[in-house]
């Protein structure tokens, strides 16, 4: 990278969810090979969507990317590849991560980067639950909004953040499970509806009926 030199990038913060709590059950040697573990998926997977990896914090990877929906993508390949290891390794300690992703300029400087855009970055990780991918607005703006699966989960404040920031989040198999269990109430419920509706309907058939039987008997009698 160049020295103090500005770009527009999109910026992807990951870590590993309740790092300490799982660390702290392992031995050195079982300690390296989950750093080992993770810091092989993830290198992978930046690399098949162009990303780079800025450095690495603890247990948190600061990457970049030029095109925002390469980032999104890199993110969900991510969750899958940590969720096809937990399921393949069912006896270690499973590997949870979380994704955050933002975009704006930075400011490249001595093979790092700065400014607000990585902040922010950093704040929305921090709310990102596990197994989730955020990203804000101003990647949803950018990204190719027909190759990902996305809803909008609110606006949010963060600290040292003067305007609060609209974010997103990559649809999880329990959206899709929730939705489609949201539909099929909803179809119960219009099916509902329409069987009152048809009830009602043949009642109110049978009152008239009724009331033009005893009507044509009255006339009768005169």
């Amino acid at each position: 990278m160049a020295e103090n030199k500005t770009e527009m990038l999109t910026i992807m913060f990951i870590d590993i969810v309740n790092y300490t709590e799982t660390t702290g059950k392992l031995s050195r040697e079982s300690f390296s090979r989950l750093h080992d573990t993770f810091d092989n998926l993830i290198i992978k997977a930046v690399s098949n969507f162009n990303g780079q990896i800025i450095k690495k914090i603890g247990d948190a990877f600061l990457i970049t990317f030029r095109a925002a929906t390469d980032a999104v993508h890199c993110g969900i390949l991510l969750q899958k590849e940590f969720y096809q290891y937990n399921e393949n390794n069912s006896r270690v300690i499973p590997l949870n991560i979380r994704v955050a992703i933002h975009a704006g300029e930075v400011l490249l400087r001595n093979r790092d980067i700065y400014g607000e855009a990585v902040n922010i970055t950093s704040r929305i990780e921090s709310i990102v639950k596990t197994g989730d991918i955020v990203f804000s607005e101003a990647v949803f703006s950018a990204m190719n909004k027909n190759e990902i699966p996305y809803k909008y989960i609110g606006s949010f404040k963060f600290k040292g953040v003067k305007m609060p920031i609209r974010l997103f989040k990559v649809k999880s198999r329990e959206d899709f499970m929730r939705e489609a269990k949201l539909i099929k109430i909803r179809k119960r419920i219009k099916m509902r509806r329409k069987l009152r509706a048809i009830v009602i309907f043949i009642s109110v058939i049978f009152v008239i009926l009724l009331l033009l039987s005893v009507l044509a008997k009255d006339l009768n009698i005169f």
